[in-house]
């Protein structure tokens, strides 16, 4: 089962390697799959591919070592019929987590989102929206 969870580092935690120590400490795959971190702080956008324990124990680390673990828990949904599959939201995914199938019709890889919202507004006939699970 994947998780996304967002860590936020302080300025005090932005130098260090911390990611690097968890990943090394715990060999959890991790994928990174945004990061605005600077020396002031900011935070890293990741995903962990591994069962409840080993995601619960990365995510301790990760607060041991002092950096805030949020987990995301929100996700994109497509309303399949109000859709028109007018194509309006692929271009604007960074990640390709929408696509149109042979037959034309749009498909969300909710596996491959992540949660920027950039598809939502672009919908003409909000046919995409975001929930909270």
């Amino acid at each position: 089962m994947t998780r996304k969870i967002i860590l936020k580092y302080s300025t005090e935690k932005a130098d260090q390697p911390i990611l690097a120590s968890v990943i090394r400490e715990t060999d959890a795959p991790i994928n990174i799959l945004h990061a605005d971190l600077a020396a002031e702080g900011g935070e890293i956008f990741i995903a962990i591919d591994a069962p409840e324990e080993k995601v619960n124990e990365v995510t301790s680390l990760f607060i041991d070592h002092g950096v805030e673990v949020e987990e995301i828990k929100q996700a994109i949904q497509l309303d399949e019929d109000s859709c028109i599959e007018c194509g309006a939201c692929i271009s604007l995914c960074p990640t390709d987590a929408l696509t149109l199938d042979e037959d034309y019709s749009l498909v969300l890889d909710e596996d491959k989102c992540v949660y920027c919202e950039a598809c939502v507004p672009a919908c003409p006939v909000r046919a995409l929206s975001v929930r909270k699970l």
